[in-house]
């Protein structure tokens, strides 16, 4: 008997797939399908904007072009899209789950509701929404009890809600869409890791980190938020501190020492035992000390005994990398690159860069770091141009408006710096390095005190780039007579 010859799919080549169509360059896999059937943009055979399922010579085209005897049109909306249900587009039918499951039991939308159907239903991408939904039974039943009148839209539901992870992103897409009133949950979220932190302290213990965490690290997160400047690093640095001061009274329990009678030898026995991060509950310590939880006692800085620094000629490399198109880095990543790289700016600073900071004119292209506006020369300018004409994380109605130079997941919210972090990381710049270095050139090109007002730094630190950068000398020597 002659043997069956194995199907392959035209694009990927692959065998063992689940086939869903045959097109004029042969049988299709169901996952290349899905991927031509959401590609849209301008056919370069016709210049006309449509779906383009199709490829010739590399290169997606659409269905008229390619050959494809098949047409994508919704039968309700007219639009190309991949049918969702038996045709229907997947904006289609999104409206009609979301007319179901917002009804408040006469036939009509919820009133109240009516702001997020209209950021869901008009979202570039309605596939992902629905998928959401589908993924996410908590939220997707949570909502439905609200449009019923069964749950209140407010904080407390989220809060109280049995799985208040899992509706996170619903009750961060109701701020963002206006529904419920802002609140920083940045400090929420460190409230609620406190209290979990603590669950296994001793009485004495959570009454003394409560105070310090509410006293020193809440009291100065609500300042920042007040005014703006309240960032996802400073979160993390709270959290760390707090950390390493639980862990400092644990460690005076263990050598049967009560806080009040915790001396100087202790403070040298934790110090010179442990990691170089117990130095970190230098802030715990001295509150206790003013408070009069701890007796006074010395507790000193931890000073870094190197400043690492990369050669003059890495960052020219690396700057040559965020300009390369083969090289592995969204526009993103190169951006957020060349602020690190020619401006020297933290990361926890690049991240929450706003757009209103950019000025994009037809011959230049200007930032705003602090007051003062600086150039950004070619053709570095054309790596931000580019990132600004196509922001990622615009697909969905996660951001009512653009205010981020780096848009998040999260609805309202930047990109994390972590994962700015890790994507460079991750490209070999080493972050810590190539800050130095670039600080310690601009302070070789400009008064440090001038540097300090234009980059957001504090004059110890520009001062210290320029003690370290050797303008010092160049200074003396600059100045002697003949």
């Amino acid at each position: 008997m002659r043997r069956a010859q194995q199907q392959v799919c035209a694009r990927c080549a692959r065998t063992d797939v689940r086939f869903a169509t045959t097109w004029p360059e042969g049988r299709i896999c169901r996952r290349c399908y899905q991927r031509a059937t959401r590609i849209h943009g301008t056919c370069p055979s016709c210049n006309t904007p449509r779906l383009l399922p199709g490829l010739i010579a590399g290169e997606p085209v659409c269905t008229d072009c390619a050959g494809i005897p098949k047409d994508f049109r919704c039968t309700r909306c007219c639009r190309e899209d991949e049918p969702d249900r038996v045709g229907l587009c997947a904006h289609c039918c999104l409206t009609d789950d979301l007319t179901v499951l917002l009804d408040d039991g006469t036939g009509k939308i919820n009133q109240a509701l009516q702001p997020l159907f209209a950021a869901l239903t008009s979202q570039k991408v309605a596939r992902s929404a629905r998928v959401w939904l589908i993924t996410n039974p908590a939220a997707k039943n949570l909502m439905r009890d609200i449009a019923l009148g069964e749950a209140l839209i407010a904080h407390e539901t989220s809060i109280a809600h049995p799985h208040p992870t899992t509706v996170a992103f619903l009750r961060e897409l109701f701020i963002e869409h206006g529904l419920l009133e802002p609140v920083h949950l940045e400090i929420e979220r460190f409230e609620t890791w406190l209290q979990k932190k603590l669950l296994d302290t001793t009485p004495e213990q959570s009454r003394l980190i409560k105070q310090y965490a509410r006293w020193v690290h809440i009291n100065r997160m609500q300042h920042l938020a007040q005014t703006g400047q309240l960032r996802k690093g400073t979160l993390l640095a709270a959290r760390q501190s707090t950390s390493v001061a639980l862990d400092f009274l644990r460690f005076l329990d263990e050598q049967n020492v009560e806080p009040a009678k915790c001396s100087q030898a202790d403070i040298d026995h934790w110090l010179s035992t442990g990691p170089t991060t117990r130095s970190l509950a230098r802030g715990f310590v001295r509150w206790a000390s003013q408070h009069g939880h701890i007796r006074l006692v010395d507790f000193p800085y931890r000073l870094a005994r190197t400043a690492p620094i990369i050669s003059q000629s890495q960052p020219i490399e690396l700057l040559r990398r965020t300009l390369d198109p083969d090289a592995k880095l969204t526009l993103s990543d190169r951006t957020a690159a060349l602020l690190l790289l020619l401006y020297g700016q933290p990361l926890t600073r690049i991240a929450a860069m706003k757009l209103s900071q950019i000025a994009l004119e037809v011959d230049s292209l200007t930032i705003r770091i602090t007051d003062d506006v600086l150039a950004v020369p070619e053709p570095f300018a054309s790596i931000v141009r580019q990132h600004l004409a196509d922001l990622p994380n615009q697909n969905t109605s996660a951001h009512r408006e653009q205010r981020w130079l780096f848009p998040g997941v999260k609805p309202g919210d930047h990109l994390n710096q972590t994962t700015i972090m890790n994507r460079l990381r991750n490209a070999g710049i080493d972050l810590r390095a190539a800050k130095n270095a670039s600080m310690r050139a601009l302070v070789l090109e400009i008064p440090a005190a001038i540097v300090a007002d234009s980059f957001g730094y504090s004059y110890q630190v520009t001062d210290k780039h320029r003690r370290h950068s050797g303008v010092t000398f160049s200074d003396y020597i600059s100045k002697r007579t003949n």
